[in-house]
């Protein structure tokens, strides 16, 4: 079979979890032909979409790719769509809020939902925000690329806490602000690391880094080399947030991190918050030395390894092409 990806950006970190990223291994172990494009680097009439049977999209939103859908649906092609987000739930301090909360855009949106003949996303809170406007919601989790990334022998750790994401994260840290002021004071030793977005409303210690964000295979071999004992994810407790999926438990485990994350997520291996005490005393169990990092990360490892490897997620990639046939 012939397949076309198209993405708003085969370059981007969602294309890597959702599209681009996975097409090299699903290909090797489908024998499907895979091709993937942006919007922007084609036309996408009748003479393109006759040389494939199925038509992937990542993110759907534009009115062009609502026509699309209903276009390609006109020549018998079958329509596969891949979310990442709950984009009926955007905050308004995310600058993509702007976008996707047009009503316009919200109606493509949906028009996309009840085209598709299949939807996959990575969570079961965004499968069931979604299952208004779809009744066949595959569920795929996003996973550690094994065919890219092995994981050697890791250095030994280093007093650093690392804290990952772009300015969209901007509330989240805002609503952990009095935790974080005093973890960070609380362990002046401890070196705190802000990866994409630097935090400017924190306390001034003297222990805080700014690193500007990274190539996905850049960032991931940055991790290694940073070697981090913590790697935290600070999550307001909203649907937007509720709808994301587990990456940076993923990148942080792979890096030999113990991860900080909201309870929700319930994967093994991590300390868990319910509200932003449980918040700090999960950092202060970790800084303290309570618990043995590297211990409690082969834990994550192992599980990661046993179930969240990108060959085993894409066997359900290959399920859900097998089903369209």
């Amino acid at each position: 079979m012939n397949i076309l990806f198209l993405c708003p950006d085969r370059n981007d970190p969602t294309a890597f979890y959702r599209s681009s990223g996975i097409a090299h291994d699903l290909h090797d172990k489908s024998g499907h032909e895979i091709i993937t494009l942006q919007w922007n680097e084609t036309s996408v009439t009748w003479q393109v979409l006759a040389n494939f049977d199925i038509i992937m999209l990542q993110r759907p939103f534009t009115k062009v790719a609502a026509e699309l859908c209903i276009y390609a649906k006109n020549m018998n092609k079958r329509i596969w769509i891949d979310y990442d987000d709950n984009l009926f739930a955007l905050n308004p301090e995310n600058k993509a809020f702007i976008t996707y909360n047009d009503k316009a855009t919200q109606e493509n949106i949906k028009e996309c939902l009840k085209t598709a003949d299949v939807v996959s996303v990575p969570t079961e809170y965004l499968r069931q925000s979604y299952s208004t406007y779809s009744k066949n919601i595959v569920l795929i989790p996003n996973a550690f690329n094994d065919g890219i990334f092995k994981r050697g022998t890791l250095r030994q750790r280093e007093k650093k806490v690392l804290w990952r994401g772009p300015e969209s994260h901007i509330y989240d840290l805002m609503t952990f602000g009095k935790e974080l002021n005093k973890i960070t004071e609380d362990f002046i030793q401890w070196e705190f690391v802000f990866m994409g977005y630097y935090p400017w409303f924190l306390s001034e210690t003297s222990n805080k880094e700014f690193m500007p964000g990274l190539d996905i295979i850049m960032y991931l071999n940055k991790l290694i080399e940073l070697a981090p004992s913590v790697l935290h994810v600070p999550l307001h407790d909203n649907t937007f947030n509720r709808c994301r999926s587990n990456i940076a438990y993923i990148e942080g485990s792979y890096a030999g991190a113990v991860c900080v994350v909201p309870s929700w997520w319930n994967v093994p291996g991590a300390l868990s918050y319910s509200d932003t005490a449980g918040y700090y005393e999960a950092m202060r169990i970790l800084l303290a030395g309570e618990i043995d990092i590297v211990a409690q990360n082969h834990i994550a490892w192992d599980y990661i390894q046993d179930c969240l490897r990108l060959s085993q997620i894409n066997v359900l990639r290959m399920e859900l092409i097998n089903s369209l046939t």
